[in-house]
């Protein structure tokens, strides 16, 4: 697989992917980060047609589905209608510089008695639910799993991307949009995707700068939390996690009390990426 003029090209007979075209799209981006999502739907197939109605006004640059077919629907430097009203640090706005990848996934399930639905009310086996807890969320659910081909798919593609465009975001759309969408969810490894395609053996994350002067890191995410410190403009932190458009962060080179290493809440839009 390569890419060859924004798209997709079979280099190998057994490669499974396809163009179909979506009218649903904006025009010509330079892309920089990737967005995944889930799609909340029923098939591949029945996301595809949806993408293909003019009356979506939604697509997606890309849907993997469970065997870990790519169908790729807009070319990489036109934008899709994927990521809505988003933010993440100190950037809106993603339709107009990511790539977005739906990945086959019907979502959350709920469980009545020992049987478990979509929310379109298609019942599901129960090795494929997975019990976790969202990170915006305080209590556990259930959610439909990945398959390991999807998931070898999505790496595979995310890694042509990066080495043929200046990427590099590799982010969920519960990232961008934490109050809206919760999409791809606990049962996708994004921590460990990310630290992969990012050359890292660990789950380390990525180095940020405070953009403005003496911002607050607090006990949580919230301005309703404790203020732990002020920190001075240009400090260097390294994201951990997030939650709600807060980062939770390591702030480096700066230990407090008995020499102990500073953790807390900053809000992502005083943060810049390095």
């Amino acid at each position: 697989m390569k890419i060859l003029n924004n798209k997709l090209i079979k280099t190998t007979p057994s490669e499974t992917l396809s163009f179909i075209a979506s009218p649903n799209k904006g025009g010509e981006m330079q892309p920089d980060a990737v967005i995944i999502h889930f799609t909340a739907g029923r098939s591949a197939e029945s996301s595809i047609a949806w993408f293909k109605n003019p009356e979506a006004k939604a697509s997606a640059h890309l849907v993997i589905d469970r065997d870990g077919k790519v169908t790729q629907m807009v070319e990489f430097n036109r934008k899709a209608w994927h990521a809505g009203v988003s933010r993440w640090a100190d950037r809106s706005g993603f339709n107009n510089f990511s790539i977005g990848i739906e990945l086959d996934n019907p979502g959350r399930l709920t469980k009545v008695n020992d049987r478990f639905y979509s929310w379109f009310e298609k019942e599901y086996p129960r090795e494929v639910a997975v019990e976790a807890k969202h990170k915006h969320e305080e209590s556990m659910s259930f959610w439909h799993n990945f398959t390991q081909k999807q998931i070898d798919s999505c790496f595979n593609v995310c890694k042509l991307l990066m080495e043929t465009y200046n990427i590099n975001l590799i982010l969920g759309h519960d990232d961008i949009a934490p109050f809206r969408k919760n999409d791809p969810g606990p049962a996708f490894p994004m921590e460990n995707f990310r630290a992969k395609l990012m050359g890292r053996e660990d789950d380390t994350a990525d180095i940020y700068r405070v953009t403005g002067k003496n911002i607050n890191i607090r006990s949580g995410a919230g301005t309703e939390f404790e203020v732990i410190t002020q920190l001075p403009e240009n400090t260097e932190v390294e994201f951990v996690k997030s939650k709600f458009g807060w980062f939770y962060v390591y702030v480096i080179n700066m230990p407090i009390k008995n020499g102990e290493p500073l953790y807390g809440w900053i809000n992502g839009s005083l943060l810049r990426k390095l």
